[in-house]
């Protein structure tokens, strides 16, 4: 829960920060100093950073492509253009497309149900992208690169689930974030934008909200939300991910004064229902498969 609830935030943060830093300089300097945090909870914990073979670093590189560089770009890209409560809305398909993936690459059974549950999520989403009343041009495509970066985000869960097998959750997000947040300073210095003054010349407060966003939201909640999806897998982990609209629509009308609008509620309503239809006989299912492997 605790996981959820400083998500929810950090999207409100992001949305926060793309009006005060280039978007691109912005998911580079959250990555790095959410890697600091990491490397400085693994050395107070007195561990070290296992050594990686050839194969576990194509995965670890592929989960940092995902997680990190691909996510971390499509989210600041489109929380840019769209509303911090249409984003949390969309990222509430996380844990439909977590299932249906994991049906497709782990064999977990797809029923009717299942397959019911993802049509309506998906209507959900075109409730909020449609009712938001936006041109095509401009938070529409906002809305469909947030989408983006929940469904890169989730096959990363899927490369994480197969990770986990002979990784621990810190060493992995270490070289994760040092994958990912390698490629996204490379584009950032390859990006003009990110050298404008601006960017760098912000007040106390935006610099605070950074802070959060890398440390809390990205360093100390991705931890915690690796471990989970090694322990529990990423079907059943992504349960938890149903409480993230809830969060985002409170934090984003608390400090972003933005509406939440009748649609919204239908919306979200669409989604959890979508969510709860998709994955209900998929728990027991995993646990059984838990069970039989110990």
């Amino acid at each position: 829960m605790f996981v959820m609830a400083t998500w929810g935030l950090n999207i409100v943060s992001v949305k926060y920060l793309t009006l005060h830093m280039d978007v691109q300089a912005l998911a580079a300097v959250r990555i790095v100093i959410a890697f600091i945090t990491v490397t400085l909870i693994i050395k107070a914990r007195r561990g070290r950073i296992p050594r990686l073979g050839r194969a576990e670093l194509g995965w670890v590189a592929l989960a940092g492509f995902l997680v990190v560089y691909a996510h971390q770009i499509a989210l600041v890209t489109g929380l840019r253009v769209s509303s911090a409560a249409n984003g949390t809305l969309i990222m509430a398909t996380s844990p439909l497309l977590s299932a249906l993936l994991a049906a497709i690459f782990y064999r977990e059974k797809l029923t009717l149900v299942r397959i019911s549950g993802a049509l309506l999520g998906l209507l959900g989403v075109g409730m909020v992208v449609v009712g938001s009343g936006a041109r095509i041009g401009l938070t529409g495509w906002g809305d469909a690169i947030v989408f983006v970066a929940v469904l890169v985000f989730v096959c990363g869960g899927l490369v994480i689930q197969r990770m986990s097998r002979s990784m621990d959750p810190l060493g992995m997000l270490w070289y994760m974030y040092l994958a990912g947040g390698l490629m996204l300073v490379v584009h950032a210095a390859l990006t003009p934008a990110s050298y404008q003054g601006d960017t760098w010349q912000m007040t106390w407060w935006p610099w605070l909200v950074l802070l959060f966003s890398a440390v809390i939201a990205s360093g100390v909640s991705n931890i915690v939300w690796n471990a989970g999806i090694a322990r529990l897998g990423i079907s059943r982990a992504a349960l938890f991910v149903n409480w993230l609209p809830i969060f985002g629509l409170l934090f984003a009308a608390l400090f972003l004064d933005e509406h939440v609008t009748p649609t919204h509620v239908a919306g979200l309503a669409c989604v959890l229902a979508g969510t709860w239809l998709g994955l209900r006989r998929g728990a027991p299912a995993a646990g059984r498969n838990a069970a039989a492997k110990t």
